[in-house]
């Protein structure tokens, strides 16, 4: 059996376009003589592998140069050969081509339709050629003619596709001949108008001509006319000047005159003046010089006198740098006489209306000096089941109800404040539990009578240092800033200080911090800043009993020195103003952090206590180096100062406990013994001894 022919395997050609006739046509218009090359070369067939039946090729250049009138027989020729040419079948126009070579058939007894087809490189590819086909190869009859039903099909599209262009070309010239017509109208209506402008041009030339005679003619007149005026002008200037140089002349000789007339009149009036004037200061003069003889005898007198006051005033002064020693050292005495350690205790009163409500100790004032606190119910002892009562009798330097007011508080206070003024160490400090008010008492509230310790004592260092400015001493004023916060020592200035804070202790200085920022300052209201700073950068927090509680020890202390220049002599006191953290049971803490803050607190307090004792018990080992509270505080306890100490207590028979053991500790306190010294410095030697 013959095998099946295989189909053919050639595609169709890509179509090749050159220019589009209408851009030859836009060219042509505007004169363009030269065909585009794509036009000039022959054109190839629009088949599929194909070539041209007929070698011949339509020259464009010739139908560039035609009319373009014969577009339309240009058309129909074009079409009535590509009809003639697509009618004969392509295997017959190039069956005798020498590039087309017949597929020979295996020796199976079948011949086989020729599928390959060779192409030398020139045009598209060309048509599968085959030997004639025997009647009896149905197959490859109906494969041969299949392929021309399809290359007729595509000849008729491409037929189609050249008509549409054809059209569109035959359009495009209608247009562009419509309007070549209407711009040759045109140009023949500007030639008219040119022609016209030309003539009036000609007659406007002929007239300027005879206009530029008659300008030069009048520009000659002109040019005579203004000669003549400028010399008129420059005569009728110089006439004009002397004529105001005359004028000038004239005005200035009258008012000279004039002037010459006054003056005569005021020269005889200042010398009638004068004569009369210098008779007076003759008769003045002889007063005055016998008044002068006078006032000789008088400024000798005063001279004496004043002599004699100066002598008067330094020996007042003398006096008062004597009677200031005295009252340094009388003051001094009554001090020591009232004790260098003094307590005072003072009960602060419910302040909101929910303390009100709270059930409150029976408190009884003896004096000043003594108070008695009781329970208001009775408890049940736990050993014997009865009912007993507890009561408590204490006796102190003096004793503040809860009705007294900063200001009295503050009138003892003051009479350390001039100690250190004199010279001496102070140390002032707060202590009671948690809201006994120990804050109030030294820093006060926001109004007016409300300052606390620390705010009056800085009022009365200043005013007191004015009055002594007037007595010949010079005061310098410095101040530092601390807390101790869980056993650390905290600059209140420099909270972000970094540098180690110690403590050293001198038997003739005290104590002193290292790395601590001492700030020098010039007035109360520098000191009342800087003291707000430190108070704001203490660490406090909320309690049981304060909503905001001092959870850590603030020592402000204030470096007096005074100078008096005369007697050189130096005075070097200072003030230590404590406001302790406030002790309360560490089972009522919030927290683990308050817990810790309570244990330090508690045992920072403890310390104190068992310092006051040994104090007390005049032990030859007092634990001052136990805590750094105590360590700091030293010199105020048992060395060389005065030292206040304000016991606060709250009335709520809830913090009734904690009430007693503060009052024991401040009798404790009270019963202490201690000297003090006077920083004194003589540069050289006196004057006068003090």
């Amino acid at each position: 059996m013959s095998k099946i022919p295989k189909p053919s395997s050639f595609k169709p050609s890509s179509r090749v376009v050159g220019k589009p006739l209408t851009t030859i046509l836009e060219n042509n218009v505007n004169g363009s003589k030269e065909a585009p090359a794509s036009l000039l070369r022959p054109q190839p067939a629009y088949g599929f592998g194909l070539r041209r039946r007929s070698k011949s090729v339509t020259d464009l250049r010739n139908i560039i140069h035609k009319p373009l009138t014969d577009l339309a027989q240009l058309k129909t020729q074009f079409l009535k050969k590509d009809i003639q040419n697509e009618n004969k079948p392509k295997c017959i126009i190039k069956a005798n081509d020498k590039n087309v070579k017949p597929i020979s058939a295996k020796n199976t007894g079948v011949k086989r339709i020729a599928t390959a087809n060779t192409n030398n490189g020139d045009g598209p590819p060309k048509p599968k050629v085959s030997k004639k086909i025997p009647d009896w190869d149905y197959k490859g009859r109906f494969h041969q003619l299949n392929e021309k039903f399809i290359y007729t099909q595509e000849s008729l599209k491409v037929m189609k596709d050249k008509i549409s262009e054809f059209e569109e070309i035959e359009t495009h010239y209608n247009q562009i001949k419509a309007e070549a017509e209407e711009l040759g109208e045109a140009k023949a209506c500007l030639q008219e108008k040119c022609e016209n402008l030309s003539l009036d041009n000609r007659k406007l030339k002929l007239e300027v001509d005879k206009l530029r005679i008659k300008l030069n003619l009048l520009e000659n007149d002109h040019k005579e006319l203004q000669k003549s005026a400028s010399v008129l002008t420059e005569q009728n200037t110089k006439l004009t000047e002397e004529n105001d140089m005359q004028s000038k002349n004239l005005v200035k000789l009258t008012e000279s005159f004039s002037e010459l007339t006054d003056l005569h009149t005021k020269l005889t009036k200042e010398n009638e003046e004068l004569t009369k004037s210098h008779k007076e200061l003759f008769e003045k003069y002889n007063h005055f010089c016998e008044k002068n003889e006078s006032l000789l005898v008088s400024l000798a007198n005063a001279n004496e006198k004043i002599k004699h006051f100066e002598e008067q005033t330094e020996q007042q002064k003398n006096d008062l740098n004597h009677f200031q020693a005295e009252r340094r050292r009388l003051h001094n005495v009554i001090q020591d006489l009232k004790g260098n350690i003094r307590v005072f205790c003072r009960i602060r009163p419910p302040i909101s209306s929910s303390e009100l409500e709270l059930l409150q100790c029976s408190i009884s004032f003896v004096d000043h000096n003594g108070l008695e606190i009781r329970k208001t119910r009775e408890s049940i002892s736990q050993i014997t089941g009865k009912p007993q009562e507890f009561k408590g009798e204490f006796t102190f330097d003096r004793v503040f109800p809860p009705e007294s007011t900063q200001e009295e508080v503050f009138e003892d206070l003051a009479q350390l404040v001039q100690s250190a003024l004199d010279g001496y160490n102070v140390c002032v400090f707060a202590y009671g539990q948690t809201g006994s008010g120990k804050t109030f008492t030294m820093q006060g509230g926001e109004e007016l009578d409300q300052r606390g310790m620390v705010p009056r004592t800085i009022d009365l260092i200043f005013e007191a240092i004015k009055k002594f400015n007037n007595c010949g001493w010079n005061y310098t004023i410095q101040a530092s800033f601390l807390e101790i916060y869980n056993e650390n020592i905290r600059d209140l200035l420099n909270i972000n200080n970094t540098q180690k804070l110690e403590i050293y202790h001198n038997e003739g200085k005290g104590s002193t911090v290292t790395n601590l920022t001492i700030q020098p300052i010039e007035s109360a209201v520098e000191l009342k800043q800087y003291m707000s700073l430190a108070h704001r950068n203490r660490a406090t927090a909320a309690t049981n009993f304060n909503e905001h509680s001092s959870r850590s020890h603030a020592v402000t202390k204030i470096y007096i020195e005074g100078t008096l220049e005369d007697q050189n002599i130096i005075l070097k006191g200072t003030i230590n103003l404590v406001d302790l953290a406030g002790s309360e049971s560490a089972k009522v803490t919030i927290n683990d952090e308050r817990l810790t803050e309570t244990k330090n607190i508690n045992k920072s307090l403890a310390t104190l206590g068992d310092v006051i004792s040994a104090l007390f018990c005049k032990s030859k080992h007092i634990p001052y180096r136990n805590s750094k509270l105590t360590y700091l505080l030293q010199s105020c306890l048992g060395g060389n100062s005065k030292t206040l100490m304000v016991v606060n207590i709250a009335p709520f028979e809830e913090c009734f406990n904690e009430s007693i053991n503060s009052l024991r500790f401040a009798a404790k306190v009270k019963e202490v013994k201690t000297g003090s010294k006077r920083n004194k410095l003589v540069l050289a030697q006196p004057t006068m001894k003090l």
